[in-house]
């Protein structure tokens, strides 16, 4: 099952600091994306982040939601960056649940 997840860093992923944003990047950031890199060599995931921008998206391929709800919560990024997970419907299903719907219109 593949879901298009969206990530936006919130306000808590901007220190004030350089000490706060170095470890933001060494604690949160950088194992998250070296996390992400394992997984998109196992073909778990694609996509990335937006280049200049504090945002990304990503494409995952797992068996349920509740397992990339479990995913996403073991990321250290998940503690400075909003997530938002949409399901994503195969090409050949929304063609057959078309046909479908367009067969009982027919019916009608």
């Amino acid at each position: 099952m593949d879901f298009l997840v969206l990530m936006k860093l919130s306000e808590e992923g901007v220190g004030e600091t350089v000490e706060e944003n170095r470890n933001i990047l060494e604690k949160l950031i950088i194992p998250s994306i070296e996390e992400l890199e394992k997984m998109e060599k196992k073909n778990m995931v694609r996509g990335g982040f937006f280049e200049g921008q504090r945002s990304a998206a990503f494409i995952f391929s797992v068996s349920s939601g509740e397992e990339l709800d479990d995913i996403l919560a073991a990321l250290p990024i998940s503690a400075v960056f909003g997530m938002e997970s949409i399901p994503i419907e195969s090409i050949g299903d929304a063609l057959e649940r078309d046909r479908k719907a367009l067969e009982s219109l027919r019916k009608a």
